[in-house]
């Protein structure tokens, strides 16, 4: 036999669970998350290995979900300092490079940005060749300037080739010391939209070469020998090795392994899962066991990119939401106390009032530390000037009509669906919400997020776009099934639990001809 760690680290709380080889929970906890993050990891670990009282050389592998790469460009911190190339010209020259960003990220990043000439028609025809003196010129310029690497060409999704030979050229010229994001690998097919995705990669990869070693480090530290994963944002894992080389790819992924472990927890199939941590609701929407990919451009850091991303809509609702009434009115947040709840919340003698002091008031949540029930109503009615009882139903009618817009946002047609809570918050939902079949508290959902990301899979995902007056649609398919086949065995898939999760083959719209092909493959880890 053989356990499983589960790690999430949150902006309030850092979870961690114990997992049997078949997928029972042993042990589960909740740590504060700490300012250098690796402490707290640790500290989750540890305490699941005293709860479980397991050997630690049981422990085969330890995954961990974390939200370092979102932090990071929110935050606008630790970023590498990034160049970018540009296939494309004369074709694509109108708009300019980051054209669409921040202005903050614009300047933080925007310093060695360039346009060669290439690229593509959707059908594989050249629009003008590589010029081996253009680009090693511009190559020259960036060269002790930067530390990674964008290049991006026009329909290189369709051919790379041209975006190959840059990023050949770019190790020759600037070393291996700088990393380089290859766009075709992480967008879609639109030009902008993919040259956002491969440019925030490169900025990136500073922070997730930290943040694995931190995580190595502290595992060594425990001594542990397991082999280590992170989770990615469609619901399976990463190696280490390709974090580095696309920590894009872990951006949301703590929504994703909540919607992934509520689903597992409550056995729902397809519903939809709010996850109510310390500052937000985050809601997505669980199809066959695993989120909903939006259809969207997706905006990250106010930097739109069309790479894959979970279909997940927030609120400001969470246990740490400042509450404040206003000429009768009862307003929500969209402030919150958030991992600072029992340093500024009436129930711990703070002066913040905030939605977890009125449920501790109703004992639908027992925190250690608060003060005695009588007590904390009367403090929560001079806090406002009102009378308690009103003041709560006013606050439960405002979460009801909140989530219920949340719910209806989500869901495709009139059906009522089952909706599934989860988070260390899930005692603010109500027990009955409007288009939803049933509402689900399932055991262990306070630790949902840990333990989806301790039974995620690993996968292999590609994608290509042909022209069928060229090719054969059923060849290229096929074709593309076995690519991802032997990504996926390379990677440590067990043969007979790999299975297909997407299968997909889709005309364009005014390209004659095109189709986009695109297949996921995910399997377990070899037992």
């Amino acid at each position: 036999m053989y356990y499983k760690i589960g790690v999430d680290v949150g902006g309030t709380n850092t979870d961690a669970v114990l997992v049997s080889h078949d997928n029972e929970i042993i042990a589960k906890t909740k740590q504060t998350t700490t300012l250098d993050v690796s402490s707290g990891i640790e500290s989750a670990i540890k305490e699941v290995l005293k709860q479980g009282g397991v050997p630690k050389a049981t422990i085969k592998y330890i995954m961990l979900g974390t939200t370092h790469c979102t932090n990071a460009l929110v935050e606008r911190k630790g970023l590498n300092k990034i160049g970018a190339i540009r296939i494309g010209l004369p074709a694509s020259s109108a708009i300019p490079i980051m054209a669409d960003f921040p202005a903050d990220l614009k300047k933080l990043l925007g310093q060695h940005l360039h346009m060669v000439h290439g690229g593509y028609e959707f059908d594989g025809r050249l629009i003008s060749p590589l010029n081996e003196t253009e680009v090693k010129d511009c190559l020259f310029k960036m060269k002790n300037k930067i530390d990674s690497l964008s290049i991006t060409g026009v329909f290189s999704k369709i051919l790379p080739d041209q975006e190959l030979q840059v990023a050949i050229w770019a190790k020759e010229i600037l070393g291996d010391g700088v990393k380089i994001s290859c766009s075709y690998q992480i967008g879609g097919l639109g030009l902008l939209e993919r040259e956002n995705a491969a440019i925030l990669n490169s900025a990136l990869q500073g922070v997730a070469l930290k943040m694995v070693n931190a995580f190595k480090k502290t595992v060594m530290h425990l001594e542990l020998s397991a082999q280590l994963f992170i989770g990615q944002n469609d619901g399976t894992l990463m190696s280490l090795e390709q974090v580095q080389n696309f920590p894009v790819l872990t951006i949301s992924s703590g929504p994703t392994n909540s919607i992934r472990g509520a689903g597992a927890l409550s056995k729902v199939k397809n519903g939809v899962v709010i996850d109510v941590g310390g500052t937000t609701s985050d809601a997505g929407v669980l199809v066959n066991f695993f989120p909903r990919e939006s259809t969207q451009a997706a905006q990250i850091g106010g930097v739109f990119t069309n790479f894959r991303m979970p279909d997940v809509v927030a609120v400001g609702i969470g246990g740490g939401t400042v509450v404040k009434f206003h000429n009768g009115e009862c307003i929500l947040g969209p402030d919150s106390v958030g991992y600072k709840l029992k340093e500024r919340a009436i129930a711990f003698n703070g002066d913040t009032l905030t939605l977890s002091d009125f449920f501790l008031a109703e004992n639908r949540v027992h925190i250690a530390g608060s003060i005695e029930v009588s007590v904390l109503k009367d403090k929560i009615s001079k806090n406002i000037g009102m009378k308690y009882r009103d003041s709560l139903q006013m606050i439960k009618t405002c979460i009801q009509l909140e989530i219920e817009k949340l719910v209806d946002k989500l869901k495709n047609d009139a059906r009522d669906v089952p909706v599934i809570a989860c988070g260390g918050g899930a005692f603010l939902l109500p027990k009955q919400i409007e288009g939803a079949s049933e509402v689900l508290f399932p055991k262990h959902m306070e630790v949902a997020n840990a333990f989806g990301a301790c039974i995620a899979q690993i996968s292999a995902e590609e994608e290509i776009v042909i022209n069928t007056l060229q090719k054969d649609e059923k060849t290229e398919m096929d074709n593309l099934l076995e690519k991802a086949r032997k990504t996926l065995l390379k990677n440590g898939a067990a043969v007979k639990s790999i299975g297909v999760l997407t299968k997909e083959s889709i005309p364009l719209a005014y390209l004659p001809g095109a189709v986009r092909l695109k297949v996921k493959l995910c399997g377990d880890l070899i037992a």
